[in-house]
């Protein structure tokens, strides 16, 4: 590879004939232009499934969930990234939604979450016992995902509860399949109005009333 340090090249960006320039830590260069190899291998397809399923699976958490609860506890990715790195493994086409984490953190999770779904009229009940462990707090608080399996929409708490209530009760749609209900519900503790610790998501399955 040529380093540029001036002259008619020196600011050279993409694809120039045979040669591609760029950039690296403020110094320009030049080098051969080699077209990627993109091989269809069995593997490959494989993976780009499971990418593409992970993300399509996560990418609604990523404001309600990631950037409000888990970023800040990231050093070197996102949310999001971390998520996607964790959990790419699952989705093999059958992904089993209670072992995913859309959560980690030290603080005491909720234990005993129950879901039921009124197909009817969409009432659905979350319970659970608020479980302090060693470090949480009845004032701490409560969200809550749903997924839905069969149409890749997620449902969000309309605002948290505190762990104390051990019970929040929203309206979903109705027509819904409860057995398709997939819940992640997540216990964090704020400073004044800063996230300081979260607990790992606890998951639980839809059932009818």
């Amino acid at each position: 590879m040529a380093i540029i340090r001036s002259g008619v090249l020196g600011n050279t960006r993409g694809k120039v004939g045979g040669v591609v320039g760029g950039q690296f830590k403020d110094v320009n260069y030049i080098r051969e232009y080699v077209k990627p190899a993109n091989p269809n291998t069995a593997a490959q397809i494989v993976q780009r499934d499971k990418m593409r399923d992970v993300v399509a699976f996560a990418k609604p958490l990523v404001g309600q969930i990631f950037n409000a609860l888990t970023d800040k506890f990231q050093k070197h990715m996102s949310g999001f990234n971390f998520f996607i790195k964790r959990s790419i493994a699952e989705f093999d086409g059958t992904p089993d939604y209670g072992s995913l984490k859309i959560t980690e953190g030290k603080l005491s999770p909720v234990k005993t979450l129950a879901v039921t779904y009124n197909t009817a009229d969409g009432e659905t009940i979350l319970t659970y016992v608020k479980n302090l462990g060693n470090n949480g707090a009845d004032d701490d608080s409560i969200t809550w995902a749903i997924y839905d399996q069969s149409t890749g929409i997620w449902y969000f708490a309309d605002a948290p509860t505190a762990r104390v209530d051990e019970t929040d009760t929203q309206t979903l749609p109705t027509g819904l399949i409860a057995t398709n209900l997939n819940a992640y519900m997540i216990v964090y503790q704020l400073i004044g109005s800063i996230v300081d610790m979260i607990a790992d998501s606890v998951f639980d399955l839809g059932v009818a009333p």
